[in-house]
């Protein structure tokens, strides 16, 4: 009985993200596929469908979070829709936390 109470107190300590989707294994499964590896739009399932480029500073850039995020739900062109795998903060968290850093920095 104290095992089980031990276990339950520590259970809110630990982090959120210990339950949450790993949204990087998401990318490499569902997005890498077509969208390549590092963002560039040269997967090999997508060559022949021109997946945008993280890189791209007319698509990637100028898009916000949200419409990106709304994107990946609804889908776009060629690409699925996830909306009935992702809901919207997970796909909110796979713009900020996947797809943005793959574009390339600016040097100044």
């Amino acid at each position: 009985m104290r095992c089980v109470l031990a276990v339950l107190l520590l259970v809110p300590a630990l982090p959120a993200r210990a339950g949450g989707r790993d949204l990087k294994r998401f990318f490499e499964a569902r997005c890498a596929v077509c969208h390549g590896a590092d963002g560039t739009g040269r997967g090999a399932g997508g060559i022949r469908l021109g997946p945008a480029s993280f890189g791209d500073p007319k698509t990637f850039g100028t898009a916000s979070d949200e419409d990106l995020a709304k994107a990946i739900r609804q889908g776009s062109g060629a690409m699925p829709a996830f909306g009935f795998v992702l809901d919207e903060a997970e796909a909110r968290r796979l713009v900020r936390e996947v797809l943005r850093p793959l574009a390339p920095r600016k040097r100044r």
